[in-house]
């Protein structure tokens, strides 16, 4: 499991990381998920990946709280698939999740899918053991604002794709601008992820985005690299 910092808009002290699944392999290096995750949808190994990241951010979580570092939130990204698993909530309750210190990242699509009541029960019951849900890549799907109003979502994600043009599109810049109003009216957080630069974020903050992530303020890491950088760098803005 890889880690992305995220940082408050305003502070620019860490608020949290995004786990991101890699596959170290012997003869390819380090792949990223569009390299497998296909593939382990087809094995129908899809959830048992995701939970075997949540432990394992559940277990660095641990190290990084000896090491005297404060990691305040993990968010983890959730398969479709892994949200219509009849033992999902029995095996969250098996561990020992804090309230506010795990998120649950879903695609736009999974709300699409002809089971939403199922899923949204489901997520009322993830919310109710202390896991907030976040909306990943918000703006380039097809969530509604009814949807937004009937799962209450802790942040919104804003994608990348709309994020990036935002110094020389007014399109996009008011695009932007208009869904971090319409989440600040639902009382739901915003993060703005592909930071690309410092004008980018400086522009964000300017929009009243609540967080940032992207390549202007971290890469994604491996654990002990991030762990050496947050040391070094984050572990006085976190505490």
């Amino acid at each position: 499991t890889w880690y992305q910092p995220q940082f408050d808009a305003q502070t620019s002290r860490l608020t949290g990381v995004e786990a991101l699944v890699r596959w170290r392999h012997p003869h390819h290096g380090i792949l990223a998920p569009d390299r497998f995750l296909k593939i382990a949808e087809d094995l129908n190994v899809a959830s048992t990946l995701d939970h075997i990241v949540l432990e394992t951010v559940l277990k660095d979580k641990v190290r990084w709280a000896q090491m005297g570092l404060h990691v305040p939130k993990v968010s983890v990204n959730v398969s479709s698939r892994r949200l219509h698993d009849e033992g999902l909530l029995e095996a969250l309750n098996r561990l020992d999740i804090r309230p506010g210190e795990i998120s649950f990242e879903l695609v736009e699509s999974i709300f699409l899918d002809e089971h939403e009541d199922a899923v949204a029960n489901n997520l009322e019951q993830i919310k109710a053991l202390g896991i907030d849900i976040e909306i990943d890549d918000f703006g380039t799907g097809h969530t509604s604002i009814a949807s937004l109003l009937k799962l209450r979502p802790k942040r919104l994600k804003i994608d990348r794709q709309l994020v990036m043009p935002i110094l020389h599109s007014p399109q996009e810049r008011a695009l932007v601008r208009s869904i971090i109003d319409i989440a600040r009216s639902l009382g739901v957080e915003t993060i703005a992820e592909g930071v690309e630069t410092m004008q980018h974020a400086a522009m964000l903050r300017e929009l009243g985005c609540d967080l940032l992530q992207g390549y202007a303020f971290a890469r994604p890491l491996a654990c002990d690299d991030f762990s050496r950088m947050a040391l070094a760098n984050w572990a006085r803005e976190a505490a």
